[in-house]
């Protein structure tokens, strides 16, 4: 794939972007990589384009991932209660904990990771990533 340097450069502040969005609240980290990819379409930066859908298709399946974690955490919690069990992490409150800090930190390292493979030229695949949107978009989705 032949990148400009400028869309080179526009990939690897969309990360940063990202983040900075999420400093400001976490909702607009969901929301910002919709909004890049269409401003990046909208400019004709294609790898930039690419790079905000992987983080768009990223951010979609960790969300899904902790609303299904977050299930099976209250299912449990409430198996707990009812059969006056004590489940050693859930009981205790702090497997939600474990799994938001797990989830948020996966993601922010995919943020760096993305981050460094657009200054080289590469484009990282989440293993995380059910590559939702970029079957959607038309391209096949390519599995490791």
């Amino acid at each position: 794939m032949e990148t400009t340097r400028k869309d080179k450069y526009i990939s690897a502040a969309t990360p940063i972007l990202i983040f900075t969005f999420g400093a400001i609240s976490p909702w607009a980290m969901l929301v910002a990589p919709a909004m890049l990819y269409f401003i990046y379409r909208k400019i004709s930066a294609s790898y930039a384009q690419l790079t905000a859908l992987k983080i768009f298709d990223l951010s979609i399946s960790l969300l899904a991932l902790a609303f299904g974690l977050g299930l099976l955490n209250s299912a449990l919690l409430i198996v707990a209660h009812d059969g006056e069990l004590t489940i050693p992490l859930i009981s205790s409150g702090l497997s939600k904990y474990i799994i938001a800090i797990s989830l948020i930190g996966y993601y922010l390292a995919y943020l760096i990771i993305f981050t460094v493979s657009s200054f080289r030229q590469k484009i990282a695949s989440p293993y995380l990533s059910f590559k939702i949107f970029e079957s959607l978009r038309g391209k096949r989705a390519v599995t490791l």
